[in-house]
């Protein structure tokens, strides 16, 4: 619920903390409830075998291991049987990969609308149309999914998303700084984030440089750059507020101070 189309779609900015807070208490449960369903029901060598498979030509299928589980939980809640229960298990699964797509598609689509805008001073009516933007965005889904590009990008996504987050505590971070207000339950997590993202992004440079996968070297290159770029500016925020807090800067001070170029 923190992403891009929550912003652009809550009415009333005060709405953001409780649509936000609440949906996160949800997806925390989801994920409780799903550790039970498959604790409860499948033995772990059971679940080792199927997620983690000792045979090389075997691959991975988390989805079955937990349409499996849950397979099971109908079976003995309802007396569904465990085939029939598998089913629907991986419907539910599928579910939530519709959903992500259905998310996507919009997110997609709001973020065309507003590049065409930067790029052009009056975008051509085609270039405003959802179903244009919309298309635009299957097609290019359409063209990872076909070239099975998601199982590489995958890994640089997940630790770019974290490192969005990671980022974005410190810019609230410097904020609440120069407006004289407690930083530390903020702080704390973003300075982890910040340190556990930029090892994954350095671990994923060495094998992306093993691979000679240039493309994804240099997304990683670029986003450790920025990320330091980030750090550099929040430090300097830091240190222009201690140097105000003695009485030689004031609070727009400190702020014209981060922004200055470094020669």
């Amino acid at each position: 619920m923190a992403g891009g189309t929550t912003g652009k779609q809550l009415p009333l900015e005060t709405d953001a903390r409780k649509v936000g807070y609440n949906a996160m208490l949800l997806e925390s449960l989801l994920a409780v409830l799903v550790l039970v369903a498959i604790g409860s029901t499948l033995k772990f060598d059971d679940y080792k075998a199927i997620v983690w498979p000792s045979d090389p030509a075997v691959k991975s299928n988390p989805i079955l291991g937990f349409s499996l589980a849950a397979g099971h939980l109908f079976e003995q809640g309802l007396g569904i049987p465990v085939a029939l229960g598998t089913v629907f298990g991986i419907l539910l699964v599928e579910g939530f990969v519709v959903t992500t797509l259905d998310a996507a598609i919009r997110l997609n689509r709001y973020l065309f609308e507003e590049l065409w805008t930067v790029l052009f001073r009056q975008p051509p009516a085609l270039l405003k149309h959802y179903w244009f933007n919309s298309g635009l965005a299957v097609i290019l889904m359409w063209v990872l999914a076909y070239s099975n590009a998601f199982n590489r990008l995958w890994p640089i996504f997940a630790t770019a998303n974290q490192l969005l987050a990671a980022l974005g505590m410190l810019a609230i971070a410097a904020w609440l700084l120069c407006r004289g207000m407690r930083t530390m339950f903020v702080l704390v997590p973003a300075v982890f984030m910040v340190i556990t993202t930029i090892a994954s992004l350095l671990v994923l440079f060495k094998s992306y440089a093993a691979q000679r996968n240039y493309p994804l070297l240099i997304a990683d290159i670029l986003l450790l750059v920025l990320s330091a770029g980030v750090i550099v500016l929040f430090v300097r925020t830091f240190m222009a507020r201690r140097k105000g807090s003695s009485g030689a800067v004031g609070p727009m001070e400190v702020v014209a101070a981060s922004s200055k170029p470094s020669h």
